[in-house]
């Protein structure tokens, strides 16, 4: 079976961070929670509660960590960038 998706609902505990590559034009959607997102190349770092849409709007990394226990929701441009922030997740972890 081959399924692809548009459209990510993840939960991140406090603290803990999500890095997307190359994700220009994604829209995260806080439902519940705060992030902090920061994006590659961009002097500013930026903020979003529950309620408040944020459009990614760099290329690179983009990394985005729960301020408190966050519920958020990823939209990307298209499927295809999805799949492509979802495959590192797919591979086996090498032991330390």
């Amino acid at each position: 079976m081959n399924i692809k998706a548009t459209t990510a609902l993840l939960d991140l505990t406090r603290g803990h961070t999500l890095t997307l590559d190359d994700s220009r034009g994604a829209l995260v959607r806080v439902l519940t929670g705060a992030l902090w997102i920061t994006q590659d190349g961009d002097p500013n770092d930026h903020f979003a509660a529950a309620g408040e849409p944020f459009r990614i709007s760099r290329g690179g990394a983009t990394v985005v960590q729960a301020l408190d226990e966050s519920r958020f929701v990823v939209e990307a441009p298209h499927a295809a960038a999805l799949e492509a922030w979802r495959e590192p997740l797919a591979r086996p972890r090498k032991a330390a």
